[in-house]
C-alpha cells in the first residue's frame, strides 16, 4: 500500500518545477552574475483552526499549517502538519502531504477542495497505525495577499478510533517561492527576492529544559532535567524585526516522545559590534508527549539570546528562557546552545537588487520501514512512516539534510523522528544514477517504540536515480541506532526527490 500512495504521489509531485517557466540564461562574462536564471512560482502558506470529536463526545482544538506550491494553474500542493492545541490530547502531531484546488467563484470569492494524507498521533488518542486523512471544502474570501473563511472538512485516523466532521476557520498568505533551474550551484544571480521559503537563516538548538518542581507527568513522576535538540528559521522584516517557525523534541531524559512545533516572533539589535547582536524571542504553538502535562497542547515560550557570528556564514550564540503549558502544569526554565547558518538577506541596496549565489538544493517525499522496530514491552514489530526532507548543498558534494518522519502504520501511532545532519553525494556515474550516503542525529520517540531518552543516530547508504531534469528517485538502506533504547533497526527508505536552485547569501 506504501509504494502505491508514493507511486500517486510522484505522479503529482514530478511536474514541481518543470511547470513553471523555463527561462534561458543569457550569456555572461565569467563569475559575472546571471541574468534571467530567476524563476518564480506562486505558493501560498495555509492555517486552519477546529474542533474534532473524539470518542466518548470528547473535543479536541486542532491546528493545521501548510506550505503549497502551484504545480500548475490553480493546482497546489506541499508539506503539512497538524497538532492538539486545546483539549487534553496535548502531543498528538501529525505530518504529511496536501493538495488543494482553487476554483474562482467570484472576483474576491474561492472555493478550495483539497485532502491531507499523513501520519503520526500520540497524546494517548485512538489514532491506531498513525494514519490521517483529512479531506475538506474551503470557502475563502480574499482581499490583497491574504483570504480569511470557512473549511468544512473530516478527519479521520482509518485505522484508529477518530472520525470526525466539523466547520472550522482557515487563513491563506500569499507568496512567491523563488528558484533556479538544477545545476547551477555556485554561481551568482542579480535578485531582489530571497530564495525558496524566504527564510534569512537557520539555527540548531541544543540544551536542557529545566521544570519547575511543581510540573508533574501525567504518571505522576517528575520529569527530572530534560535534553532538548531543535531548530529555528527566521526571516527578517527589517533590521531588527524576525518572524521564524521552530521545532524541536526531548533528547535526553525520561520523556521521550516529547515534541514541539511552534510560530515565533522577536526582535534583534547589534552591541558594540556588528558581530555581536542581542534579542529576544517570544513564541506560540503546540507542545506535548512523553507523558508531559501540558492539557490541550498549547505552548507559549519567551527567552533573550546572544549571538556572535563567527564568519560570514556561520554564527554561535546562547539562550534562555522560560516555556509554559496555559492549560497544562508544564513550567520549565530552558538554556539553549546556538550553531546557526545565515541564508540569506533582506534586499537593503540602493539599486534594488542584490547578488545572490546559488546553491542547489532539493525537497523530498520519503517513505520508510523501520524493520523489527523494538517496542517497550520487549515486543519487536515493523512499522512504516512517511516524511518530509529538505537538503541545501554546501559544496559540490557535501549537503545539509534536514528531516521529519512520522508513523503510518505498524502499531505506533504517535512515533515521530526529527534529524539534521550532513550528506555526502558522488558524481552521476552513468544514466543519471549517482550514489550517496548521509549522516544523521536527532531525537526520536512515541507510539511505544523503545528510543529511551529520544536520541538517536542514523546512517543510509543510497543510490540516486535521476528521472528527469527535475525528479530523482532514491532508494537506500541503512542502520538507525538508539543511544540507550533498543530502537535499533535496518532502514529501507525510498524517496521522490526535486531538485532546484536556490539563490541566497
Amino acid at each position: 500500500m506504501l509504494k502505491i500512495k508514493l507511486s500517486l504521489l510522484s505522479l503529482a509531485l514530478a511536474p514541481l518545477f518543470a511547470s513553471a517557466q523555463v527561462t534561458q540564461i543569457a550569456p555572461a562574462a565569467p563569475n559575472a552574475p546571471l541574468s534571467n536564471a530567476q524563476e518564480t512560482m506562486p505558493s501560498l502558506m495555509k492555517f486552519s483552526l477546529e474542533s474534532v470529536k473524539m470518542p466518548g463526545n470528547e473535543k479536541m482544538g486542532l491546528l493545521g499549517g501548510n506550505y503549497l506550491l502551484e504545480l500548475s494553474q490553480d493546482v497546489f500542493v506541499g508539506p503539512a502538519v497538524y497538532g492538539s492545541v486545546s483539549g487534553k490530547r496535548g502531543g498528538l502531531f501529525v505530518g504529511g502531504i496536501e493538495a488543494t484546488w482553487r476554483k474562482r467563484l467570484a472576483s474576491s470569492l474561492t472555493i478550495e477542495p483539497g485532502i491531507y494524507v499523513g501520519g503520526g498521533g500520540g497524546g494517548s488518542a485512538g489514532v491506531g497505525g498513525g494514519l490521517m486523512v483529512r479531506p475538506h471544502v474551503d470557502l475563502l474570501w480574499h482581499t490583497k495577499g491574504s483570504a480569511y473563511g470557512l473549511s468544512v472538512s473530516e478527519v479521520r485516523f482509518p485505522n484508529g478510533h477518530i472520525n470526525s466532521n466539523q466547520i472550522g476557520l482557515v487563513a491563506s498568505f500569499d507568496e512567491d517561492f523563488t528558484f533556479t533551474q538544477p545545476g547551477l550551484g555556485g554561481k551568482s544571480l542579480l535578485s531582489s527576492q530571497r530564495g525558496g521559503v524566504g527564510f534569512d537563516r537557520i539555527m540548531l538548538n541544543v540544551g536542557n529544559y529545566n521544570p519547575r518542581s511543581s510540573s508533574v507527568k501525567l504518571d505522576g513522576t517528575a520529569p527530572g532535567n530534560i535534553g532538548y535538540a531543535g531548530f529555528r528559521a527566521d526571516q527578517f522584516l527589517n533590521e531588527n524585526v524576525f518572524w521564524g517557525l521552530e521545532a524541536g523534541a526531548f533528547a535526553r531524559g525520561t520523556s521521550d516522545g516529547y515534541a514541539e512545533v511552534l510560530g515565533a516572533v522577536g526582535v534583534e539589535y547589534p552591541v558594540l559590534s556588528d558581530k555581536l547582536k542581542v534579542g529576544a524571542v517570544a513564541a506560540l504553538g503546540t507542545g506535548g508527549g512523553g507523558r508531559i502535562d501540558v492539557g490541550g497542547g498549547a505552548l507559549v515560550k519567551g527567552g533573550v539570546y546572544a549571538h556572535w557570528q563567527v564568519t560570514k556564514y556561520i554564527f554561535v550564540g546562547l539562550e534562555a528562557g522560560m516555556a509554559d503549558s496555559p492549560n497544562g502544569n508544564f513550567k520549565s526554565r530552558y538554556e539553549l546552545l546556538q550553531v546557526g547558518l545565515q541564508l540569506d538577506s533582506a534586499n537593503r541596496s540602493s539599486s534594488g537588487s542584490d547578488i545572490r549565489s546559488i546553491r542547489d538544493a532539493e525537497w523530498a517525499l520519503d517513505g520508510a520501514d523501520y524493520l523489527n522496530a523494538a517496542r517497550k514491552g520487549g515486543a519487536k514489530q515493523s512499522l512504516q512512516t512517511i516524511g518530509f526532507v529538505m537538503n541545501r548543498d554546501i559544496s559540490d558534494s557535501v549537503y545539509l539534510s534536514g528531516q521529519a518522519h512520522s508513523a503510518l502504520k505498524g502499531n505506533a501511532g504517535g512515533f515521530s523522528i526529527g534529524l539534521v545532519g550532513l550528506g555526502l553525494r558522488s558524481p552521476e556515474i552513468t544514466h543519471g544514477i549517482s550514489f550517496g550516503v548521509e549522516g544523521l542525529v536527532g531525537a526520536a520517540g512515541g507510539g511505544g517504540v523503545d528510543s529511551q531518552g529520544g536520541a538517536i543516530v542514523q546512517a543510509i547508504p543510497y543510490a540516486n536515480v535521476a528521472l528527469g531534469k527535475h525528479v530523482a528517485l532514491r532508494i537506500g538502506v541503512g542502520r538507525v541506532h538508539s543511544l540507550k533504547g533498543e530502537f535499533n533497526s535496518t532502514v529501507a527508505n525510498v524517496a521522490l526527490a526535486v531538485p532546484f536552485g536556490l539563490p541566497g547569501r
